[in-house]
């Protein structure tokens, strides 16, 4: 009877071993969580494989992966700083990062980064993006620029030889597409969610102008260039050269109008070349810089990869061997190919399926043209307001030039709260 109930206490006892010791090895595990922003389906299962990686060489490490949509990701970044429980690591937009900034959000990762790390990435994305002060506040980490896509297939049924360059052949180039049919429309105008502010931005660089004053604490989206670029996009919309109602079509709406042949033209980012590659083989396209009336230019779009200052010491240092990790060269290879983004490293840029790929050559070619949009603790909110004002003109609502001032009086009012550019 003794041995019987010996037995069978030593039998509970490796049976409580079993359930308990995975949670209590789990609970030693540091913890990373790690916030990143959607891009496209292949977004989670890239990071997955990334972490599975990771965690088979650093068993003590556990990484929380949450993938969260661009539509309400900055809510509820702050809906879990607020909570007091930070991200660890995020991927943010870098248009964020100065409002984050002067809430004492970031963590420098100046301290983490050897020489040798620092100097793997291309000069103008590390030392552009989120430099403030001598500090670096994050990594690039998903790298755009834009560029003028035109159905080759189209252009050659309207009697087109070659794209437009400038705001006089763009217009003609969409008469004669849009003559081909009521179901085909010269050029997509972005006039749905947050990079409507962007698209505007295109004409209005290209046209000579800036979104703010040098020291950032003056709008001057409004001025005469402003005005001209914005009376542009309204006469296209007016003249019926654009897809139908521009004040709903987002980014993603456009490209695939474009993919199924319904759009002549279209500005927007490398993602579709990879999209068209993937997916339509035969479809025929090309590439061109944006039309421009002064300055030729492109937008050079960056997120940003940044490490919260509320995290725990420890979980700091194990997201940075994470992030190292991370930046691997096979890592950021599979990523630009998958996605469609452009390369952050040196070496990743210079490796053949990027090099000797012409969309990505094209993109890569035109980078150092690019420019990034002026930052400020307000950034997300200015482009809000000049997005809003932006349908309103598309809508008819209120003439190009009293929209723009109307959102640069409500701009100087943010400004002068946020004291001076970041």
């Amino acid at each position: 009877m003794f041995k019987y109930q010996t037995n069978k206490s030593a039998v509970l006892v490796m049976l409580l071993m079993v359930v308990l010791l995975p949670a209590a090895c789990s609970q030693q595990r540091t913890q990373v969580d790690f916030v990143f922003m959607y891009t496209s389906e292949f977004t989670e299962p890239y990071l997955q494989g990334v972490i599975q990686d990771f965690e088979s060489q650093n068993p003590d490490i556990e990484i929380n992966l949450q993938v969260f949509k661009w539509t309400d990701g900055r809510d509820k970044i702050a809906a879990l700083v607020k909570q007091g429980k930070p991200p660890t690591l995020a991927r943010v937009a870098t248009r964020w990062i100065p409002e984050y900034v002067a809430t004492g959000w970031l963590e420098p990762v100046d301290e983490y980064m050897s020489p040798e790390f620092r100097a793997q990435f291309i000069p103008m994305l590390i030392d552009e993006g989120s430099q403030y002060k001598d500090r670096t506040f994050g990594l690039p980490v998903t790298v755009t620029t834009r560029a003028l896509y035109y159905n080759k297939t189209l252009f050659k049924k309207a009697g087109l030889d070659s794209p437009p360059q400038n705001w006089a052949e763009l217009k003609e180039a969409a008469q004669a597409i849009d003559a081909l049919g009521p179901e085909i429309y010269g050029f997509g105008v972005q006039g749905k969610e947050q990079e409507t502010s962007t698209y505007f931005y295109y004409f209005l660089w290209g046209n000579g102008g800036s979104t703010l004053s040098q020291d950032g604490t003056r709008p001057m989206f409004n001025k005469p260039e402003g005005v001209e670029a914005a009376n542009f996009l309204k006469e296209m919309i007016d003249e019926g050269l654009t897809q139908p109602n521009p004040e709903n079509s987002n980014r993603a709406e456009l490209e695939t109008a474009f993919f199924e042949g319904k759009l002549g033209m279209v500005i927007t980012a490398p993602m579709l070349a990879t999209r068209l590659q993937r997916e339509s083989l035969n479809f025929e396209y090309g590439l061109s810089v944006i039309p421009y009336q002064k300055t030729p230019t492109t937008l050079a779009a960056l997120d940003t990869l940044i490490l919260f200052k509320q995290a725990e010491e420890k979980n700091k240092q194990a997201a940075w061997k994470f992030v190292e990790f991370l930046y691997k060269d096979e890592y950021r290879l599979k990523y630009a190919l998958q996605e469609g983004v452009l390369p952050e490293k040196i070496s990743v840029a210079e490796n053949s399926q990027i090099a000797d790929n012409s969309a990505f050559s094209f993109f890569m070619e035109n980078l150092p043209t690019g420019r990034f949009e002026s930052l400020n603790v307000k950034s997300a909110d200015i482009s809000d307001v000049v997005a809003a004002s932006l349908q309103s003109v598309y809508l008819g609502q209120v003439s190009p030039e009293e929209a723009l001032n109307n959102a640069a009086a409500q701009v100087s009012q943010m400004l002068s709260y946020s004291a001076t550019s970041w």
